[in-house]
């Protein structure tokens, strides 16, 4: 089969573990395999995606959906197969959730407590039920567990499958990639959107880090979303750095809605739009804020999102008398993420790490000056953004109130940044990801 491939130049079949794919998006993981899936689809590509959900979205040729849930695995596997719509689907229920961290949470002041418990009561709450009273943000019960029945009975529905190249994306899926690889002999690429050393302070969680450590290992090739996250694969865990490409994610100019108008005489609000946890530094936006508040009172600040630190945030914010300004919206999406943005006067990406960062593109998109942490791999491709160290609240602060303060700055941030998105497409991502298929089976045939 793959001299066969390698003879014809026919486009290589691939089988694709992920995690998340839209309608079922949790973070930006399912952003960026829509959009390079979309891509690759284009270019002509045939692709089984198997995911541990049931997901049944696309309807474009070329994609099949395998939506995977498990259940009464212990005891036997049950595998139900169905035709919805065309697309063929494999349930095999599972309770697996992305992004889940195991953060201890913050500690908080007796007057933040004091505050969030008054905000609870308001609400209608009970304090059980939020972080104050001790709860951990954690993996969730027996997700290691799942992760690794998910990886078998994935990996095993290799074998009646027809593909040239696996392709997986981040740990949840590494281990099925690796049991499809040994039941198959097929060449396996791991795509690293993000490393335990982002999602957690200090070392993070071990199993973790160890699915993704021998997932990196057992591939053919590793593709990094950054030299940032290339950068942590070599230096914590040892991957040579010959086996590691990077390749920067997109995004699709034509999906994105263009900037309206604003409306005079309003507050100026500056947007955090991503999970409020410990990676994204929610924390040191908020007291950047607080900054600016002083200076200025009539800034609005927007946190756009929900996580593990959210309770943390709104205690500190009355601890801080900024209240008032701050507007914690929880999660949003579809046409809300798209008026945040519209009605936003000023982006901030703050992350302690940040493997790529797909938002600060959304926003740039929606012609929104944006601040960006130095600690994130966007930063590699765009020119046209104001940056700073994520601890450095007090510049942060600075830049905050210079985009608000000088419209001259605003608006060529605006207009330059906006030109930085031409050469970001999804279709560069493909292009290059045809490439390292036909690397890896080229690779593969020498090897055999």
């Amino acid at each position: 089969m793959a001299q066969l491939l390698t003879e014809q130049k026919r486009k290589p079949k691939i089988l694709m573990f992920g995690w998340e794919f839209p309608p079922y998006v949790a973070g930006g993981l399912g952003t960026a395999c829509h959009g390079m899936v979309k891509a690759l689809i284009r270019r002509g590509f045939d692709i089984t995606l198997i995911l541990p959900k049931n997901v049944t979205s696309s309807k474009e040729d070329g994609l099949t959906i395998l939506g995977a849930e498990f259940f009464d695995f212990c005891v036997k596997t049950k595998i139900q197969e169905k035709l919805i719509e065309n697309i063929r689907t494999i349930e095999i229920e599972s309770p697996i959730e992305p992004y889940l961290t195991i953060n201890e949470p913050l500690q908080m002041s007796r007057l933040s407590e004091e505050a969030i418990q008054q905000i609870l009561s308001e609400e209608h709450k009970t304090v059980e039920h939020s972080s104050v009273a001790g709860n951990k943000s954690v993996y969730g019960d027996n997700l290691i567990e799942e992760v690794v029945r998910y990886n078998q009975v994935a990996g095993s529905i290799a074998g009646s499958l027809s593909f040239d190249v696996i392709h997986c994306h981040d740990w949840l899926t590494f281990g099925a990639g690796i049991v499809a690889k040994e039941v198959t002999g097929k060449p396996l690429l791991c795509h690293v959107h993000a490393t335990e050393f982002d999602r957690c302070p200090g070392n993070g969680n071990d199993q973790v880090r160890h699915f993704e450590k021998t997932g990196c290992e057992a591939a053919d090739k590793v593709m990094a979303v950054s030299q940032f996250t290339k950068d942590i694969l070599i230096n914590n865990y040892g991957i040579n750095s010959n086996k590691i490409d990077v390749l920067h994610n997109g995004i699709d100019l034509a999906s994105q809605s263009k900037k309206v108008e604003k409306k005079t005489n309003k507050k100026p609000k500056v947007l955090f739009l991503g999970r409020v946890t410990y990676q994204k530094g929610p924390n040191y936006f908020l007291e950047a804020a607080h900054r600016v508040l002083q200076v200025n009172s009539n800034v609005e600040f927007i946190v756009a999102g929900a996580g593990d630190m959210v309770d943390y945030l709104r205690g500190r914010a009355y601890e801080l008398g900024i209240q008032e300004s701050v507007n914690f919206t929880g999660p949003l999406k579809g046409n809300a993420v798209k008026e945040a943005y519209q009605l936003a006067d000023c982006f901030v990406l703050s992350s302690v790490s940040e493997p790529f960062g797909l938002t600060p593109l959304e926003a740039l998109s929606n012609r929104l000056p944006v601040i960006i942490s130095k600690q994130s791999g966007v930063s590699e491709v765009l020119k046209h953004v104001l940056r700073y160290d994520f601890w450095d609240v007090e510049r942060l602060a600075s830049l905050i109130l210079s985009v608000l303060t000088y419209k001259t700055l605003s608006n060529e941030l605006q207009e330059r940044a906006y030109d930085d998105l031409h050469p970001i497409s999804w279709d560069r991502v493909a292009g290059n990801l045809e490439q390292k298929y036909f690397e890896v089976c080229e690779s593969s045939l020498v090897a055999a």
